[in-house]
């Protein structure tokens, strides 16, 4: 009897944790951004869906004859509020890389306990503008 009432408590127990722990890994599904790039990338993008094509949805935001300026000022408005979960720390990601007439800007735009989902922008300039531009969301699995 002591032990059916044991066992029963442990496995309450573990079912909280268990409840706990889900609500906890599902904030990080949906991230709070400012940035209307990032909800409609999110939004086009399923969970699970890597590297298709996202030019198409980047073209709204950064289209083609925007000067350098113009489009660094839009790539730092690309960023999410991370959650904050208490059982693992979210990974963030976000770099600029310039390689002559070429910028390459990674930045995160979704983090679970399980990986990110980072937003892959290829820039070209030429006279200062804005010539050609490829975009694609990127799965990195911790």
């Amino acid at each position: 009897m002591i032990k059916g009432r044991l066992i029963g408590i442990v496995i309450g127990l573990f079912a909280l944790v268990c409840l706990i722990v889900t609500f906890d890994y599902s904030r990080g599904r949906t991230p709070e951004t400012n940035s209307k790039l990032v909800a409609d990338v999110l939004t086009a993008t399923r969970s699970g869906e890597c590297g298709g094509d996202d030019t198409e949805i980047a073209s709204r935001y950064l289209p083609n004859g925007m000067t350098q300026a113009q489009a660094e000022d839009v790539i730092k408005t690309i960023e999410i509020v991370p959650p904050k979960p208490w059982f693992w720390q979210p990974k963030i990601e976000n770099s600029t890389t310039w390689t002559g007439d070429t910028l390459e800007a990674l930045r995160t735009i979704k983090t679970t306990a399980f990986g990110s989902q980072v937003l892959r922008l290829h820039l070209t300039f030429g006279e200062g503008k804005l010539r050609r531009l490829a975009a694609e969301v990127v799965c990195r699995f911790d």
